[in-house]
């Protein structure tokens, strides 16, 4: 696949170094079609980044080439160009909307008090969009069994750990929706077991969800479903940043702004812009360098979307869950429900 340098105007124009993959252990029977008698969590990995620029083309699908672009190193942000087709991303928003949007919430918070304060401005309320959720029976199955295919290549991470994780979610944004820079996974209460291997009961999408379990998102692949007229970048205002300044932003975290992206978006290290169909991929936890498993949350991931201008944004999510060691034996949730 040929890249235009123009689907990326926000961001570095990619580097020269180009790298076609042919890795046996990347095979399509390897990745795609790999199953495991115990369900057991294998082992995670990150994928190498190189250097900002830096592009991978991928045969993602058979005779399919997808080009992977680096983003950032710290932690690793890839972008892939034409990831979904024009017919896929109609698709997705189709069906979203045929399944209708809601208000969305954040994990162990109340928004709704949020909207409810009269004195809180616009631009510093953390969320304002709405979204909802696709699982496996609202897709066709052609479409999910071979978007899952494709992830599964595009990660490494074998089709049944991504069938382990949370179904997909999308989202829409009007003018002066935003998402304020955040974490998608949990960056404490370790001990509390994973939301995918954890019934919650009537705590689920409440601010008593954190209460019962934490969110053990190890990927994002967040799709660009259109592209806004103006605005709604995707920030990471700490990406690749180094090590004094990235402390710096965690003291006195309550008094720093850098998080309000309606303020202060631009001022990110990195911006990516939509562009339909595109794919961005991060890492939001490292990994144990003693298990292999789950590790510490990486607070460099935090990230999120800046306010739509003019137009609206629909982007949808897939996340990649794991789990810790002592609990990679236990079996997901999700998984009987979002088998093939």
């Amino acid at each position: 696949m040929e890249h235009n340098a123009d689907d990326d105007p926000e961001t570095e124009v990619p580097g020269d170094s180009v790298e076609i993959l042919h890795d046996e252990s990347q095979s399509h029977d390897h990745i795609a079609d790999k199953e495991s008698t115990e369900n057991m969590f294998p082992k995670l990995h990150r994928i190498e980044p190189g250097k900002v620029g830096d592009q991978v083309e991928l045969e993602l699908e058979p005779g399919q080439f997808y080009t992977r672009i680096t983003k950032a190193v710290q932690p690793p942000i890839f972008v892939i160009p034409s990831f979904l087709s024009n017919e896929e991303c109609d698709y997705i928003i189709e069906r979203a909307v045929e399944n209708g949007l809601n208000t969305s919430h954040l994990f162990g918070a109340d928004i709704e008090s949020e909207f409810a304060d009269s004195k809180i401005d616009r631009a510093d309320i953390s969320r304002i969009s709405e979204q909802t959720w696709l699982h496996k029976q609202h897709l066709d199955h052609d479409f999910y069994t071979k978007l899952q295919k494709r992830v599964a290549m595009l990660t490494g991470i074998p089709v049944y750990v991504i069938q382990s994780s949370e179904p997909m979610q999308v989202v829409s944004y009007k003018p002066g929706g935003h998402y304020h820079a955040h974490l998608d996974s949990s960056d404490q209460d370790y001990h509390l077991p994973c939301c995918i291997q954890q019934h919650c009961g009537n705590k689920e999408e409440t601010a008593k969800w954190a209460e019962c379990c934490r969110l053990c998102r190890f990927i994002t692949i967040m799709y660009y479903l259109n592209e806004p007229e103006e605005g709604g970048e995707t920030a990471f205002p700490l990406a690749d940043m180094n090590d004094e300044l990235f402390n710096e932003k965690f003291v006195n975290l309550k008094g720093q702004q850098w998080t309000n992206l309606s303020r202060y978006c631009y001022n990110a290290s990195l911006k990516i812009s939509p562009r339909r169909g595109m794919a961005v991929m991060w890492y939001s936890h490292f990994v144990d360098e003693e298990t292999g498993y789950l590790g510490q949350a990486d607070a460099r991931s935090n990230h999120g979307g800046c306010d739509i201008i003019k137009g609206t944004k629909w982007i949808a999510n897939t996340w990649i869950s794991s789990t810790s060691y002592k609990d990679r034996f236990i079996e997901s949730v999700w998984y009987r429900n979002n088998e093939e």
